[in-house]
C-alpha cells in the first residue's frame, strides 16, 4: 500500500511539473523515496509545446485550481483510458474529475489544462502528464500525453480501434511509431514508444515511455 501511494504522488509531482519532469523522472522518483522532494501548492508548468511569455530570469506559473482542503500526494484519480482519451469533454469536465489543474498553458489559440493520469494499478496501465487544449469553442481540439506504461499494448489498442493510428516503420528497434492521417493526407495524432532506458524487474510501470499527440478527428 506504502509503495502504491508513493507511486501515486510521483505521478502528481510529474504531472504538475510537465514533460520535462517525465525524461528526469527516475532522478525524482530516487529523490522522492529518500525524501529530498515534497508536494508544494506553487507549481511551474513548461509545455515543450507550448511557448510562453515569461519576465526576463523568471520562469512561467501556471495557474493551479485546487480543492478547498489539504491535497493529498495520492489525490490522483485512477481513470480507464477509455475515460481521459476522448474529445467529447467541456473545461468543467476536466476541473470535476480532477482535484488539482493546472491551466495557462496556452497554444497558439488553444487554451491547455493539465492533470495527472493514473490509468490503473496493473502493467498495462498509465502513468503521466495528460493535458487537454480547448479551442475558442470550448471543444477538446487536441490532447497530449507523455508518461510511462509496463505494457503498450493497451494504449495501442486504443488508438488503433477507435482512432484509426497505423504503424509506421522506423529505422529505431527500440521504438515503435503509430499515426493517424486526416482525408487531407496531414497527420493529425502520433504516439512514440521507446525502451526506457533503465528497465528494473521491480519497477514494472516504467518500462515504456509514451509520448502521444492526438487531434480533433474530422466529423
Amino acid at each position: 500500500m506504502f509503495k502504491t501511494l508513493m507511486w501515486s504522488g510521483a505521478l502528481l509531482a510529474v504531472a504538475i511539473g510537465g514533460p520535462a519532469g517525465i525524461f528526469q523522472f527516475s532522478d525524482f522518483w530516487n529523490d522522492l523515496k529518500n525524501g529530498k522532494i515534497g508536494i508544494s501548492e506553487k507549481t511551474v508548468a513548461v509545455d515543450a509545446d507550448a511557448p510562453t511569455k515569461t519576465d526576463a530570469g523568471r520562469k512561467p506559473t501556471a495557474n493551479v485550481i485546487t480543492s478547498p482542503t489539504n491535497l493529498a500526494i495520492d489525490a490522483a484519480p485512477v481513470l480507464s483510458l477509455e475515460e481521459v482519451f476522448r474529445f467529447d469533454l467541456a473545461p468543467a469536465d476536466v476541473l470535476r474529475r480532477w482535484p488539482r489543474v493546472s491551466t495557462e498553458l496556452p497554444y497558439l489559440h488553444l487554451h491547455g489544462y493539465r492533470v495527472p493520469l493514473v490509468s490503473g494499478t496493473d502493467a498495462p496501465a498509465l502513468a503521466g502528464a495528460l493535458t487537454y487544449y480547448f479551442n475558442p469553442s470550448q471543444q477538446v481540439q487536441r490532447i497530449t500525453f507523455r508518461g510511462t506504461t509496463g505494457d503498450p499494448r493497451a494504449i495501442v489498442l486504443l488508438l488503433t480501434s477507435r482512432y484509426h493510428y497505423a504503424r509506421r516503420p522506423n529505422n529505431d528497434p527500440s521504438r515503435l511509431v503509430y499515426e493517424s492521417i486526416n482525408s487531407t493526407g496531414q497527420l493529425a495524432g502520433q504516439v512514440v514508444i521507446r525502451t526506457a532506458p533503465v528497465v528494473r524487474q521491480n519497477d514494472p510501470f516504467k518500462r515504456y515511455d509514451i509520448d502521444l499527440t492526438m487531434d480533433r478527428p474530422e466529423k
